[in-house]
């Protein structure tokens, strides 16, 4: 019987396999094997394909207080580990690093914002200076103002109700191609009247009018009267699924904004949803799903509840109840930050003071996998949090400058 002749194990075919991993520490560990495995890893166009197949790992989460790394046991640990040493979470390469401001966090980039030193005697002003950070490369891009024609158009008389309900956020940039390095910021007002969004293109460097649309039109068929002296209050901002997504402040409905074609609508929630905070996620297929925690009355007890919207084309508006994940008993639990892929859950001891107390006893934070459902503890905390960001990006040796 002839012999088998043993093929040669080219770069493309390395590639392939690598490419099957699955996880981005796998990724790193096999790099450090040998030299010629190092060299392919960090390979940009290998780096490209592998991040668009990879989601960012979860690495921690950004409050008022700084990052907060993963911790052991959980198993990004180790690359959070070197996110936390490598990056400069305290943006000294801005100027005036300290009067800066956590806004939003997507993809490895932190949109930050502050009070215009001419504004500096204003409380709130409605315009603020922006920045967008990559923390984990020290690089920073400040964002021009939004030009005078497009401020003329929000309603300046309405102050007291304008500047808390005005917003700037991070979207991705539309483009799958460019995705790595480009990005857009929105800024969105709620107005009495109307809403108002705009658009800054880091492609462009430009500032433009992408939607604005009366609560009249928008509200119209809702069942949500306009006619009273108080305009509707959406907060809570989620994003999946290519849409942004704010809970009505008194009713059971949904602002979404799509990001693909800029345009405003309203949705249902879930029967039953009684109040946020809810976390919106990509529940694949282009649905987004929704998770609330709720407690029952009865015996004290959590369970996290998971219901997906259908797609469009069957019924748009109707929520299926998708699973039910009981909670550990003995603690409560709080849903503070979310992304497409990750929940970031914090629980407390029965014992200990309420969710509107600062001090806590003992508040551990956990991390929810979407897709695997898998619940794992970041780090412990004594300072209750309102909200938070949560950080997903690659180890520093697979990741790219995104500014």
């Amino acid at each position: 019987m002839a012999e088998m002749s043993s093929l040669p194990v080219t770069d493309d075919l390395l590639a392939e396999i690598f490419l099957l991993l699955l996880t981005p520490a796998d990724l790193v560990r096999a790099s450090a094997a040998c030299v010629a495995f190092r060299r392919l890893v960090t390979d940009r166009a290998f780096l490209r394909r592998f991040r668009s197949l990879h989601a960012r790992p979860f690495l921690g989460f950004l409050n008022h207080n700084g990052f907060h790394p993963a911790r052991p046991p959980h198993a990004s640990a180790p690359a959070a580990r070197a996110v936390s040493l490598a990056a400069d979470f305290s943006y000294s390469f801005l100027p005036s690093h300290d009067s800066w401001i956590v806004r939003d966090v997507r993809d490895g980039r932190v949109l930050l914002d502050r009070t215009p030193e001419d504004d500096a005697g204003e409380e709130s002003p409605v315009f603020t200076e922006l920045a967008v950070c990559d923390p984990l490369h020290r690089r920073c891009l400040q964002l021009p103002p939004i030009p005078d024609d497009l401020a003329a158009s929000v309603e300046h008389p309405l102050r007291v109700e304008l500047e808390r309900w005005c917003e700037p956020f991070l979207a991705t940039s539309g483009e799958e191609e460019a995705e790595e390095t480009s990005f857009r910021v929105i800024w969105m007002a709620q107005c009495k009247t109307k809403l108002v969004a705009f658009v800054f293109s880091s492609s462009t460097g430009e500032w433009r009018a992408v939607a604005s649309q009366a609560w009249g039109d928008l509200l119209a068929g809702t069942g949500v009267s306009t006619a009273s002296s108080k305009s509707p209050v959406f907060f809570g901002r989620q994003y999946a699924c290519a849409c942004f997504y704010w809970v009505m402040d008194w009713r059971q409905k949904l602002l979404m904004l799509d990001t693909r074609r800029m345009e405003f609508s309203i949705a249902d929630l879930p029967p039953g949803c009684r109040r946020p905070p809810i976390a919106i996620v990509d529940a694949g297929e282009g649905r987004p799903g929704m998770f609330a925690v709720r407690e029952h009355d009865a015996d004290g007890t959590f369970n996290l509840y998971y219901t997906i919207r259908q797609n469009e084309g069957q019924s748009f508006n109707q929520w299926q109840m998708e699973k039910t994940i009981p909670l550990e008993s003995g603690y409560r639990y709080f849903l503070r930050g979310a992304t497409e892929r990750y929940l970031l859950l914090l629980r407390s001891e029965d014992d200990s003071p309420s969710s509107s107390s600062l001090e806590m006893s003992d508040l551990e934070c956990f991390s929810l996998d979407v897709k695997t459902l898998q619940l794992e503890s970041v780090c412990r905390l004594k300072h209750h949090i309102l909200r938070a960001h949560i950080y997903t990006n690659f180890p520093p040796s697979l990741s790219s400058q995104t500014i």
